[in-house]
C-alpha cells in the first residue's frame, strides 16, 4: 500500500462486525471520542504509554482537559473480521488519556426548515492497551498470533454534524440525521507496539501496513458509533418530547371547609387588600408595580438573587451513559419593569380556602448561574464526576404565570381589636393553626433566546460553554413550539413542589420558633401574650 499522508473518512459503509461493542461503551465512545474505537480496531495495548501520548501527565482541576484525560473506557471484548487478511479477537481493551488541541462548534440555518449543529475537534490524541490479541490468518487459520500491545493517535480530528428537518405544526415534529460526520487520521501520527508470539513480530513488521488498513476501515466504524450514539440519546428525546406534550399535573384540591377556618372570600381585610393591590396600585401609575420595580432595581430593572438552597437539584438521567445534575446558586431577574397584569389575593366563593394570585409581563430575562455534575454511569467510562459552572440566560416573551395557594387559618386567631397582634408571627402561628400549601402553579410564556455565555477561561472550558450555546440554540430552534409546553409542565410540576417545600419548611421553622418562646415565657412565669 502506498503511504497516505492524512485520511479523511466520510461516513459510510458497515463492514462485518460479529460482536458489537457492549451499549454503555459504545455510548460513551460515541459522546466522548468516536476516535476511541479506532484503537481497539488495530492498536492493541500492552502497558506503556508511546512516545506520542507521553508529553506530560494529565493537568490538575476538575476541567473537561483534566476530566478527559483522566478518564478510561473498559471494554472486555470485541471481534473484527477480515481486516487486512486477519480475523481478529481483542480481549481486556482500555482506551484513555484522551486529549483535545481545540474545540469549535456552530449552528446554521438553511432555509425555513433545516437546522445543523456543527461540531469539531482537532488535535485528539489518546492511547489504548489490550491485554490480549489473537489473529488468525485467512489462509492459514492454524498461523494464530497471540500477544498484546499498546497504540497511540495523535493529531486526529473529529467533525460531526447533526441536522434537524423541521416541518409545520404545532407542536412541530422533528427528524434528525447525522449524515455530515468524518474523521481524519495521519496514519504517520499512529504508533502501534505489539509484543508476543512469532507471528505476532510478524504482523510487527508490517504494521505500517496493518494501520494504513484500518484507518481505511474507520468510516465503517464511525457509522456503528453513530447508530449507538443514536440509540442512546432516542430515549432522552423522546422522553422530552413526551414530557412536554403531555398535559400538566393536575391542582392540588382544597380540603373540606370547616366554619371553624378563615373564609376569605367573606373576608373585609382580603377585600380591601384586593382593591389597593389590583385596583389602586396596579402595574402603572406612582404606586404602580413597575414603579416600584424600577426603585427597588436603581433604575437598572435587573435583580440578582441568592438561589442556594431555594431549588432543588435538577437531576437528568441520559440513557445508561449517567446523570446529569444542575444546581442553581444564583438567579437574575431583568427587564423587570414590564409589568402588564397584576391580580393578587383573589379569593373565590367556590373555594373559601384558596387564594389566587397572577401576574403578566411583556418581557422577563432569567439569568442563573449553575453547577453542571456530570457523573459517569457504572459500566461505561471511568473518571471523576466533571463540574462546569454554566451562566445560563433566557429571554421571555408574553409571560402570564399563575398560582393558588390553600391558606387554611383558624377564623379566632384574625379576631382582634389591636392590628399588630397580626403582625407577631410566633403570636399568630400559636392561635392561627396554619396550614398552607401551594396547590397549583402555571406558566404560560414563549422563549424568544437561550444562551449559554462562558463562565470559566482556558483548558477547554471556553470552547466547552460555546459548543453548550450552540447547542442550547440548536435546541431553540428545533424545540421553539414544545418550549411554551415544557415550561408550564416544568412550572406546574417540579417548581411548584420545590415552592411549596420550601412554603412548608419554613412555616414549620416559625412554629418551632414559637414553641421555643412558648416554653420560655413558660419558665419565667410569663402568660403568653398569644
Amino acid at each position: 500500500l502506498a503511504p497516505a499522508s492524512r485520511a479523511t473518512i466520510p461516513c459510510a459503509t458497515l463492514i462485518n462486525i460479529r460482536q458489537s461493542l457492549p451499549t454503555d461503551a459504545m455510548n460513551w465512545l460515541v459522546v466522548l471520542l468516536p476516535l476511541a474505537a479506532v484503537a481497539h480496531e488495530y492498536e492493541l495495548p500492552a502497558e506503556r504509554v508511546l512516545s506520542a501520548l507521553s508529553d506530560g501527565g494529565c493537568p490538575p482541576g476538575s476541567g473537561l482537559r483534566s476530566w478527559l484525560c483522566d478518564a478510561h473506557i473498559d471494554i472486555d471484548h470485541y471481534e473484527l473480521d477480515n481486516v487486512g487478511g486477519f480475523n481478529i479477537k481483542l480481549d481486556g481493551v482500555r482506551c484513555s488519556t484522551f486529549k483535545v488541541g481545540d474545540l469549535s462548534s456552530a449552528v446554521s440555518r438553511r432555509g425555513a426548515h433545516n437546522v445543523t449543529l456543527s461540531v469539531a475537534a482537532d488535535e485528539l490524541s489518546f492511547n489504548c492497551s489490550i491485554r490480549r490479541l489473537d489473529a488468525k490468518q485467512i489462509a492459514f487459520p492454524h498461523a494464530e498470533a497471540i500477544g498484546k500491545g499498546t497504540a497511540g493517535i495523535s493529531g486526529a480530528t473529529l467533525r460531526a454534524g447533526l441536522v434537524a428537518h423541521l416541518t409545520e405544526g404545532v407542536p412541530r415534529s422533528v427528524v434528525t440525521d447525522e449524515r455530515n460526520c468524518s474523521l481524519a487520521v495521519d496514519p504517520k501520527r499512529v504508533e502501534l507496539d505489539l509484543t508476543g508470539n512469532i507471528w505476532i513480530k510478524l504482523i510487527n513488521a508490517i504494521k505500517g501496513v496493518l494501520i494504513q488498513t484500518v484507518v481505511g476501515q474507520l468510516p465503517s466504524i464511525v457509522t456503528k458509533l453513530r447508530s449507538k450514539a443514536d440509540a442512546a440519546l432516542a430515549p432522552l428525546v423522546s422522553n422530552l418530547t413526551a414530557y412536554a406534550e403531555a398535559a400538566p399535573p393536575p391542582e392540588l384540591p382544597e380540603p373540606p371547609y370547616k366554619p371553624a377556618l378563615a373564609n376569605w372570600s367573606a373576608s373585609e381585610a382580603v377585600a380591601v387588600a384586593d382593591y389597593v393591590l389590583n385596583d389602586v396600585v396596579g402595574t402603572d401609575g406612582p404606586l404602580g408595580l413597575n414603579r416600584i420595580a424600577e426603585l427597588l432595581t436603581n433604575g437598572t430593572g435587573s435583580l440578582a438573587l441568592n438561589a442556594s438552597g431555594l431549588l432543588p437539584p435538577l437531576e437528568l438521567p441520559v440513557s445508561r451513559l449517567g446523570n446529569l445534575s444542575l444546581n442553581v446558586s444564583l438567579l437574575n431577574l431583568s427587564h423587570l419593569p414590564s409589568f402588564d397584569e397584576l391580580n393578587l389575593l383573589t379569593p373565590s366563593p367556590s373555594e373559601p380556602l384558596t387564594l389566587r394570585a397572577a401576574a403578566g409581563m411583556t418581557k422577563l430575562g432569567l439569568g442563573a448561574l449553575a453547577k453542571l455534575r456530570v457523573t459517569p454511569g457504572m459500566g461505561s467510562i471511568s473518571s471523576f464526576p466533571l463540574l462546569e459552572m454554566l451562566e445560563l440566560h433566557f429571554l421571555l416573551d408574553a409571560t402570564h404565570a399563575s398560582a393558588a395557594l390553600l391558606l387554611a387559618v383558624n377564623a379566632s386567631a384574625l379576631q382582634t381589636s389591636d392590628p399588630r397582634r397580626l403582625l407577631d408571627l410566633p403570636c399568630l402561628l400559636r392561635r392561627a393553626g396554619v396550614n398552607a400549601s401551594l396547590r397549583a402553579l402555571r406558566l404560560n410564556t414563549s422563549v424568544l433566546q437561550l444562551r449559554v455565555k462562558p463562565v470559566a477561561q482556558g483548558s477547554l472550558e471556553t470552547e466547552l460553554d460555546d459548543a453548550l450555546n450552540a447547542a442550547a440554540a440548536f435546541f431553540l430552534a428545533t424545540y421553539d413550539t414544545l418550549l411554551p409546553r415544557l415550561a408550564d409542565n416544568v412550572a406546574a410540576g417540579p417548581v411548584r413542589e420545590a415552592l411549596d417545600e420550601l412554603l412548608r419548611r419554613l412555616l414549620a421553622q416559625a412554629a418551632e420558633a414559637s414553641e421555643a418562646a412558648t416554653e420560655a415565657e413558660a419558665a419565667g412565669g410569663v402568660a403568653p401574650e398569644g
